[in-house]
């Protein structure tokens, strides 16, 4: 590829990034929080679902659109213009393509980490990690293989950018409206334990989960699609909530002696509780 693209591979670029197809072997558990919780991390324009209930999944995945990647999220159910969908809080990947390009075509929160599964039996463990943190971990006996299901569903993602003069944005932030068509070529449900920690650059720990449901487990595929796009209308009200997910907090990173006359006022890692959750049928 040279440093000016040929109109096939322009072409390319625009057919895979108009029709992503990823293919994820997943662990996924949902929670419930608190109403408070929920309003609390809400962008301006967004409402909250009946139930504060949010999501969690470990996955390795293969994608027609940029290789292989681990990839970890956690999100919220919320509505957006009357619509139900999920709210992404933190999302890991591993691999530069898979971050640069959630972030900049879609507005992920996408931070770089890893996210590992094995496999022993009807055993199964799986781990998020950012930091040389392992913020999430799941372990879990799975029963037997369930028949194939299909499932759609839709993201939002919030494309922001900050003003390159460093203060406030460079445009009005939109939202992207992704539906998600999902088939579940092999998927079992599981019981066990979940255990979730927490950073200052990854507050998981800030999340009050109150309960969990069952671990399921499933491989298959997965069709996203753009189907709607609009500005979010808030303006600079957005800062926070971009800043909060995309972004370290950057009084962590040491500032060179240039500038401190080696006078360094660092702030030393924070050390937060960690939650253990276990599902409801976990013996």
């Amino acid at each position: 590829m040279s440093f000016v693209a040929t109109p096939e591979q322009i072409r390319t670029f625009q057919e895979y990034s108009a029709t992503p197809s990823f293919s994820p072997e997943a662990i996924v558990v949902d929670f419930v929080t608190t109403p408070e919780f929920i309003a609390s991390v809400l962008p301006p324009g967004f409402e909250a679902q009946e139930q504060p209930t949010g999501h969690i999944m470990l996955s390795g995945m293969e994608s027609k659109l940029c290789g292989e990647f681990d990839c970890a999220i956690v999100t919220i159910d919320v509505k957006y213009r009357g619509r139900p969908g999920t709210y992404m809080l933190e999302i890991i990947i591993s691999g530069d393509n898979p971050v640069t390009w959630g972030r900049e075509v879609w507005g992920e929160c996408k931070k770089t980490g890893t996210c590992r599964l094995w496999r022993s039996g009807d055993y199964r463990y799986a781990y998020a990690e950012r930091g040389s943190v392992r913020l999430v971990e799941i372990q879990g006996k799975f029963g037997d293989e369930l028949p194939s299901q299909k499932r759609e569903g839709f993201n939002y993602e919030i494309k922001a950018f900050p003003h390159s003069s460093g203060k406030g944005l460079q445009w009005e932030p939109r939202v992207n409206c992704v539906k998600v068509e999902e088939e579940d070529v092999r998927h079992s449900v599981g019981e066990g334990r979940l255990t979730i920690r927490g950073t200052v650059a990854d507050p998981l720990h800030s999340i009050p989960i109150k309960s969990i449901g069952e671990f399921r487990y499933h491989s298959g595929r997965a069709d996203y699609t753009v189907v709607e796009d609009s500005e979010l209308g808030c303006g600079d009200a957005y800062v926070p909530y971009m800043i909060g997910r995309h972004y370290e907090d950057l009084r962590i990173f040491k500032i060179g002696a240039e500038w401190t006359q080696s006078k360094d006022n660092e702030q030393e890692p924070e050390m937060f509780s960690v939650q253990h959750l276990t599902t409801p049928g976990f013996k």
